[in-house]
């Protein structure tokens, strides 16, 4: 609901949290099964650190400890 208002009003800012929330999974810890925050109809945007919420996993339906945490980036090759 917030989100569809966010979008509707706010495309803006809904594109900028959309982007970060992209970059933030969520990782089920029975199964493995790893979604997006923003494909999972969530927001995270400017967070930092690694965070475990009790929650449903979409995948194979259990309750359990859900990983919400940002992948390290690969390090740029043409980087100096």
């Amino acid at each position: 609901m917030l989100r569809r208002l966010i979008i509707r009003f706010f495309p803006t800012l809904a594109s900028r949290f959309e982007k970060d929330s992209r970059e933030w999974m969520i990782q089920c810890q029975k199964c493995d099964h790893e979604i997006s925050v923003w494909d999972a109809g969530g927001i995270r945007y400017k967070a930092r650190g690694t965070v475990r919420r009790l929650g449903k996993c979409s995948s194979c339906g259990k309750t359990s400890m859900l990983r919400i945490y940002r992948p390290d980036k690969p390090a740029d090759p043409d980087a100096p």
